[in-house]
């Protein structure tokens, strides 16, 4: 049970969140595990053909077997403009599904994001969830703690519900919210994904607000005819200082990625000591992605000592 201003939070039921990072997923084995809500990503950016290449497979799957599901979409917008348009490409993506969990709006610490001031940050997250509200949805806000209290304008995002993501024994969220993204190190122990698994808390029954809302017979809007993908540079990052410890575990991971094989990888310890910073890159999107999400495990983007920047090859 959780505290939350006072008010006792009663866990209603766990639920893990994924991508295609997590490749073909043994669905039934998820099941089986207990698990029987997940949040699925439907896609990024604003172009129709971004969805995410494992979304049909995991919706379908979640709904052959009775897993209820709600989607997120990660954000690339760097205007309300295109965070609407972010939107409706979530809409088609979804058109005919039913979802029994909100539709979240994913927005991290990509570059062209972080350029912006707190309150241009606060109008994307506005654009994008109205859009969603006016279509019929449920929308609901995802983001890191760290990424709410300090780069939002978040008192004036009180009228949204919000996941936010915080790895530990407690949420400090400013924000209420119906859902906690406690941990990604599997810790609800689903087979198949050892130690990485993003594990929630959810504390709603969102199916049934959803049908008191009336919000089950979604509708959507049509997106822009417009196909072509968003560009999405390469990134290069700088992480640190951090301790020998945190060096070693993100130098695997980029060595699974084949980043130090090819050079991308490189570690200088500050001034003799055993504190290191960490030049990654230049990566793709997606290897930033999920170098991005180790950081947050690792509480580094909380302290302010992960850094992106768009770069040419």
């Amino acid at each position: 049970m959780q505290k939350k201003k006072g008010i006792a939070m009663d866990v209603i039921y766990n639920a893990i969140d994924v991508s295609k990072h997590q490749g073909k997923i043994n669905w039934e084995a998820v099941k089986n595990a207990g698990v029987t809500h997940a949040m699925l990503r439907a896609g990024y950016g604003r172009y129709k053909n971004q969805v995410d290449p494992q979304f049909e497979r995991n919706s379908a799957e979640c709904e052959r077997l009775g897993i209820q599901y709600g989607v997120y979409w990660y954000s690339y917008a760097s205007t309300p403009a295109e965070a609407r348009q972010e939107a409706r490409c979530c809409l088609a993506a979804i058109q005919g599904k039913h979802l029994c969990l909100p539709v979240a709006y994913d927005i991290e610490y990509e570059p062209c994001i972080l350029r912006l001031t707190n309150a241009q940050r606060t109008a994307l997250v506005e654009a994008f969830l109205g859009e969603v509200q006016d279509a019929g949805y449920y929308g609901i806000l995802y983001a890191s703690t760290d990424f709410i209290r300090n780069r939002l304008d978040w008192q004036a995002l009180t009228c949204f519900d919000c996941w936010p993501a915080q790895y530990g024994s407690a949420c400090t969220c400013p924000l209420p919210h119906g859902m906690w993204q406690y941990s990604s190190a599997n810790a609800l122990g689903v087979p198949g994904f050892g130690s990485h698994l993003d594990c929630n808390k959810v504390y709603k029954d969102y199916e049934q607000i959803m049908i008191q809302a009336g919000l089950q017979g979604h509708k959507t809007a049509e997106p822009d005819a417009d196909t072509k993908p968003n560009a999405l540079p390469l990134q290069k990052l700088t992480i640190g200082p951090v301790s020998s410890g945190d060096a070693l575990t993100l130098y695997k991971l980029a060595q699974g990625l084949g980043l130090v094989e090819a050079g991308l990888y490189k570690a200088e310890r500050i001034g003799g000591q055993i504190m290191q910073i960490l030049t990654i890159g230049p990566v793709s999107s997606g290897d930033a992605w999920l170098i991005m999400r180790k950081c947050a495990a690792l509480e580094l983007t909380d302290r302010g000592l992960y850094l992106a920047e768009y770069v040419t090859e």
